[in-house]
């Protein structure tokens, strides 16, 4: 039995160490696979996110823009009257036939339609329902302003709105 025994402990034995020089060559070659495979995620990791910071850095650059066109846009509507500039005062027209009547610096008024020049250099580019574009001797392109109603600033003769008329006095009456 001690025989039998001791075959199987050296047995036993000689299949331990056999699996222990494989187990190394195994696990070096598992380490390297995984160290291979951390290594490539790392990298699409890396990629995604310059990827995205990029598509961030369009968008931003886009919305700068967009919001550059607006302003300009917005700053040639909003434009208040310069001094000197004609007003317009009306516009008349259908379709491509649109007629302008502005006021000049002078007070004289002068009807205009597209292609028109002005004195001082000025040509009409654009007349439309809503606006009247014209580009100035400088070559700028501006929107004339329309035509505001000066308002009064003091009255004598109008009676103040928080203040009420007093009824006028009974001549007659009972005392």
């Amino acid at each position: 039995m001690q025989n039998k025994s001791e075959q199987y402990c050296r047995a036993m034995f000689a299949l331990l160490l056999s699996a222990g020089a494989l187990l190394p060559a195994g696990a070096a070659r598992a380490e390297t696979t995984a160290a291979s495979l951390t290594r490539i995620e790392a990298e699409t990791l890396l990629l995604r996110a310059r990827e995205k910071q990029l598509d961030v850095q369009s968008s931003i650059i886009s919305k700068q823009n967009e919001i550059a066109a607006k302003q300009t846009v917005g700053a040639m509507i909003t434009q208040t009257a310069v001094v000197g500039d004609p007003v317009v005062r009306a516009v008349e027209g259908v379709g491509e036939n649109m007629f302008a009547t502005l006021e000049m610096a002078d007070g004289s008024m002068v009807e205009v339609q597209n292609g028109s020049t002005l004195p001082g250099g000025m040509r009409i580019l654009s007349i439309k329902s809503n606006e009247v574009m014209v580009l100035t001797a400088a070559r700028k392109r501006i929107r004339l302003s329309g035509y505001t109603q000066k308002v009064n600033a003091f009255n004598p003769a109008t009676p103040s709105p928080g203040l009420s008329m007093q009824a006028p006095a009974a001549r007659g009456g009972a005392r």
